[in-house]
């Protein structure tokens, strides 16, 4: 997982470029969409088309540049992890949640016995409240996969699946197979 991830798209350029970039592309969204609306108020529909489809690319390019920020990001956390480990620092709650999904797929492919995801603890998040967790918290129980949250370290969530990726029949015995994890941080 961690070692395997390739160059993120667009080379050198930053996380923060991307973002910035997809910022900007969200802003003209929401400039056209609102130029769009007055046309058609007006009666001018021809013209609220073209805008609205203006709009639409821009949210086209937008996603684009979200894209290209969510692998930089990841392949900035992840490089040097261990196969049992991803982090999800940096990304927004729907790309974690994508990212831990196709994590856990794989680790089921390679026949891992488990996966820890490092959501953190909200400490960036708006009001320090983590976001990360609870959903990834939710994908394991969508997953009917067992957990456990703040394992081995707080902002971490240990997933458990057996050595042929089939999920284990309850807790029991989870606690001795934690110690000497990885640290989450």
């Amino acid at each position: 997982m961690g070692q395997q991830q390739s160059t993120p798209a667009g080379g050198d350029e930053s996380h923060d470029h991307w973002r910035a970039e997809a910022n900007k592309h969200a802003e003209k969204r929401s400039q056209y969409f609102e130029q769009s609306q007055e046309a058609f108020k007006g009666g001018r529909k021809a013209e609220a088309k073209q805008l609205s489809d203006k709009g639409k690319q821009e949210g086209k390019l937008m996603e684009e540049a979200n894209h290209k920020a969510s692998d930089a990001v990841f392949h900035e956390k992840n490089t040097g992890r261990d196969d049992h480990t991803i982090d999800l620092h940096g990304l927004y709650v729907d790309e974690a949640v994508n990212r831990a999904r196709q994590a856990i797929q794989q680790a089921k492919r390679e026949g891992k016995d488990y996966l820890v995801i490092i959501v953190g603890k909200g400490n960036h998040s708006k009001d320090h409240v983590a976001k990360i967790k609870p959903a990834i918290e939710q994908l394991a129980r969508e997953e009917k996969l067992n957990m456990i949250p703040n394992k081995p370290n707080p902002g971490c969530v240990y997933i458990v699946l057996d050595g042929e990726g089939r999920l284990l029949g309850g807790v029991s015995g989870f606690f001795q197979r934690l110690l000497g994890l990885c640290k989450c941080g």
